[in-house]
């Protein structure tokens, strides 16, 4: 299970990872750890599309969900954004003081499902 972010980066396809704290609306994150490859980019992208209100992003996924029949792959607490060559995937930490995002290249094409529960467990405080 991953405790740290260093942890992540050991999973298939993740190439980078963050711990942020949003700071409010219209405001850059708080960046409190970062490993790996282009995750100022990642935080950016997750902080800007959910305007840290997962309440909003999770009814827009059962919205979706209703009316496209398509079964969800990752938790609706969870926010993700799909590219071309990578995905963003943002979640608040169990803990619930800051949010954790991974940068992950889609050729990999992990369990996203497994990848979100274990990006919960990073505490970025230790």
């Amino acid at each position: 299970m991953a405790t740290k972010l260093e942890d992540l980066l050991k999973l298939e396809g993740v190439v980078g990872c963050a711990a942020w704290r949003p700071m409010g609306r219209g405001k850059r994150p708080q960046i409190i750890d970062a490993k790996g490859e282009m995750m100022e980019h990642a935080v950016d992208m997750a902080s800007a599309w959910c305007e840290f209100d997962l309440f909003t992003a999770s009814q827009q996924c059962a919205i979706y969900e209703r009316y496209t029949k398509h079964e969800r792959f990752y938790p609706a607490e969870a926010i993700f954004i799909r590219g071309s060559e990578y995905s963003v995937i943002a979640v608040y930490s169990k803990k619930g003081d800051h949010m954790v995002s991974v940068f992950v290249a889609n050729y990999a094409r992990p369990n996203f499902w497994k990848l979100t529960e274990e990006m919960m467990e990073v505490d970025a405080n230790q």
